[in-house]
């Protein structure tokens, strides 16, 4: 199961023909002010969830007439509403998600998203986040991730954990065989892919896997 949550971040016009790009969602959802996004992108969430601050009351009725799932939670709570989102797909079944919204704007919310999606609570799926300028793969240890890219594209791996070990890639322009990315380190930073097909596996650790995206 693949599923969309779509957060209240900054969004550019661009995105909606990135997001008609993915594979479709079989589950989407809204955390709280995200139901705005899908309203101005014409996107009917299967699930609205949070305090519901940030969404107009009369946009909640018009989602409830329609038989949308919504879930309220109160305002002072130990969790952001992307997070119940996220608990919430998994909960669902979800494998896979894809995160929107969840990049740009307030430095504080952006690092938070990032950090939330590299839980380890959530190894079990395949977590990225997406906007118009980059996408981000979590990668977690003991997985290979295969990307989809176009040759020259700027692809960097930042260790996020202080055990991440056992780095091998291929298809890119500076090869790694079982290394160590140590936390703080750039090393992985500017590689390329040499063609639009590349892997990469880890045995230990946190890896977030950036991909910069075409402008045009």
């Amino acid at each position: 199961m693949i599923a969309h949550i779509f957060a209240n971040g900054p969004y550019q016009e661009e995105i909606g023909p990135i997001i008609l790009s993915e594979k479709e969602g079989d589950l989407i959802i809204a955390a709280d002010g995200g139901a705005n996004k899908c309203q101005l992108l014409h996107i009917d969430p299967h699930i609205i969830i949070g305090d519901l601050d940030s969404i107009s009351p009369t946009l909640i009725e018009k989602y409830s007439a329609a038989g949308i799932e919504i879930i309220q939670y109160p305002t002072r709570k130990d969790a952001t509403d992307l997070e119940l989102a996220i608990d919430l797909a998994m909960t669902r079944g979800a494998e896979e998600i894809v995160l929107f919204g969840v990049l740009g704007g307030r430095w504080d919310m952006s690092l938070s998203n990032i950090m939330l999606a590299a839980s380890k609570k959530y190894n079990s799926m395949v977590i990225s986040l997406l906007n118009v300028q980059c996408r981000i793969h979590i990668i977690h240890g003991k997985t290979t991730l295969q990307l989809k890219g176009y040759t020259g594209q700027i692809t960097s791996l930042i260790a996020i954990s202080a055990d991440t070990e056992g780095v091998t890639i291929s298809g890119f322009e500076y090869p790694l065989e079982n290394a160590i990315l140590p936390f703080g380190s750039s090393i992985g930073v500017s590689n390329l892919l040499k063609e639009t097909d590349g892997s990469i596996t880890l045995k230990h650790g946190t890896l977030l896997c950036i991909q910069e995206l075409a402008t045009s």
